[in-house]
């Protein structure tokens, strides 16, 4: 078994072996793109910056395993992108891979985070083995297009992002959230899959919705939602939510809907099942600390 970093000449072939791995719930890694195109457009950029951050691992020519780094400098913080694996010897690769990645890891930043279905059980057995500690469990629900009709809920008082609006999204967005609220401005208005709308009464902006329509899948996430604590269980998560399932089935080619929600948010999780929303597979969050 070879192991050495990804070359742009390898970025298809790899970029198509992650893809078909990604779409099962027994490889399945969060942080990585859904579709070949998108996994090759995310490793490229990985390539473009001056340090090694992915590596391939090949057995007689082969392709049996991958592991990226997701850095974010800003935070010292990295989420892996993997480690992915075929290898029948499974722990020896993932081992590895992971001691493949580490001296660029430990160089760089001081935490990584890696999330994934607990059907993955070579990453769960490496997680604890490499004493990760589980920080957050997310249940994943689906809303089928089949199981949704248009009712005559209220989207009033929902409208698109503006400038204006920054200070006061900025304080309901998550400080250790995937996407930063700059990334999220600008993926609005950049990129036609990504939409980020406010509710506002009085011209005071008390939640906001964040939609990724999946590139070359007829999948949307939800990718947050968060309403001001004062302002909860007045109806307003609900007119969020409803604006953005109405945007994705009507004005896409959308079949699913996606959300996540913590374990512990009950009120949340009663909101969307009150919605439509069916349970899908839990995702099981890790991170480890270097000292």
């Amino acid at each position: 078994m070879e192991i050495k970093p990804l070359t742009r000449e390898e970025l298809t072939d790899v970029s198509y072996w992650l893809a078909s791995l990604n779409q099962t719930d027994h490889h399945f890694i969060a942080w990585l793109e859904s579709e070949q195109a998108a996994i090759e457009e995310q490793l490229s950029q990985l390539l473009s910056i001056d340090i090694p951050l992915a590596w391939v691992s090949k057995q007689d020519g082969e392709i049996n395993g991958f592991i990226g780094v997701l850095p974010f400098m800003d935070q010292c913080l990295a989420r892996l992108l993997g480690p992915f694996t075929t290898c029948s010897d499974a722990e020896q690769c993932l081992e590895a891979l992971w001691e493949a990645c580490l001296p660029t890891i430990k160089s760089h930043v001081s935490a990584v985070k890696v999330a994934f279905y607990k059907k993955n059980e070579k990453l769960t057995h490496f997680a604890e083995a490499h004493n990760f500690h589980c920080y957050n469990i997310e249940k994943t629900l689906l809303l089928h297009k089949d199981n949704w009709e248009i009712g005559e809920a209220s989207t009033s008082g929902v409208e698109p992002f503006n400038a204006g609006d920054y200070r006061e999204v900025h304080a309901l967005h998550p400080s250790a959230a995937f996407y930063t609220l700059d990334e999220m401005i600008y993926l609005h208005q950049h990129d036609s899959h990504f939409h980020l709308w406010v509710y506002k009464d009085e011209q005071r902006v008390s939640g906001y919705v964040f939609l990724e329509e999946i590139e070359g899948t007829v999948e949307a996430e939800i990718c947050f939602m968060n309403v001001a604590k004062q302002e909860q269980s007045q109806g307003i998560g609900f007119n969020l939510l409803t604006y953005a399932c109405e945007h994705a089935f009507t004005n896409s080619n959308v079949e699913l809907v996606t959300i996540s929600v913590r374990n512990e948010n009950s009120g949340a999780e009663r909101l969307y099942k009150s919605y439509g929303f069916e349970e899908g597979p839990t995702i099981y969050a890790y991170e480890k600390v270097f000292s």
